[in-house]
């Protein structure tokens, strides 16, 4: 009977009494119109992949109230025209430079620095907790083909991206200033830290080092298959020429701290 509605997305077409026949419209099929079209299907998908949030830039540009940093839901751009895509959890700032969307990739405490999971260039694939931020920023590394993934979105959307180190960001007070200690940023055109791997004498764009601020300045960044990303001080004076004040002969900034001093920020006691 057609009383109880049978079809669906269908109409529903009464044949003697208690039997019917379901005429579907072009979007389904089956004897019931309960199968989406294969064009239903695709259609659907490239509408998600077109709405779909796929960086912290994308949630800027769309909202108009202001932001507040939190965590956020991406698509995995290379699975979101699948009937099931991969989804990941990212950390998205706000508020820290106004004007900037900034996407948590990395994060670990000075116990953690050395550990397999985090210890290596972000040339290099891996992750550590990489599916989700949430809870895990004494050891969290985002899996670099997401990285990659929102690193390209950033530059589709026709931003050239940056990246920065900070020292304890949750205890940071908001916005940041001027010139913040124990801080590093640079472009990805100076230095793009997703495929360098070596220990050059490089320019990045600010660095605070237990607050001595260079701009455009020359340290030796230091990153391998088995040491995460760091400023090298031993190599920054024999190589660049620049002794940072205060600083003890091995000691690594930022990451690795196979050799750390105890008054930067992130690796205080």
């Amino acid at each position: 009977s057609c009383l109880s509605n049978p079809c669906g997305s269908g109409k529903c077409m009464a044949i003697n009494g208690a039997r019917f026949r379901c005429q579907c419209n072009s979007q389904f099929t089956g004897s019931r119109c309960q199968i989406p079209t294969h064009e239903t299907i695709v259609n659907a998908m490239q509408l998600r992949c077109q709405n779909a949030t796929y960086s912290c830039l994308d949630i800027a540009r769309t909202q108009k109230t202001p932001l507040s940093n939190q965590y956020y839901l991406f698509y995995d751009r290379s699975t979101c025209n699948q009937v099931q895509p991969s989804y990941f959890i990212v950390y998205c700032d706000f508020t820290s430079q106004p004007g900037y969307a900034w996407t948590l990739i990395n994060s670990f405490s000075r116990d953690n620095a050395r550990n397999l999971s985090i210890d290596y260039s972000f040339a290099y694939s891996g992750s550590a907790n990489g599916y989700n931020p949430r809870n895990n920023w004494s050891y969290y590394r985002m899996a670099r083909e997401h990285i990659v993934s929102v690193y390209n979105r950033y530059r589709s959307l026709g931003s050239l991206p940056l990246w920065r180190a900070t020292c304890n960001f949750k205890s940071l007070r908001r916005p940041f200033p001027s010139s913040p200690r124990d801080y590093v940023q640079s472009s990805f055109e100076s230095v793009n830290i997703l495929k360098y791997i070596g220990d050059d004498c490089v320019k990045l764009d600010y660095v605070n080092i237990l607050g001595d601020i260079r701009r455009n300045g020359s340290y030796s960044l230091y990153a391998y298959s088995q040491t995460h990303t760091n400023i090298n001080r031993y190599y920054t004076e024999d190589d660049c020429g620049y002794k940072i004040p205060d600083s003890k002969t091995y000691t690594r900034y930022f990451g690795n701290y196979f050799s750390y001093h105890t008054g930067f920020s992130c690796t205080a006691k």
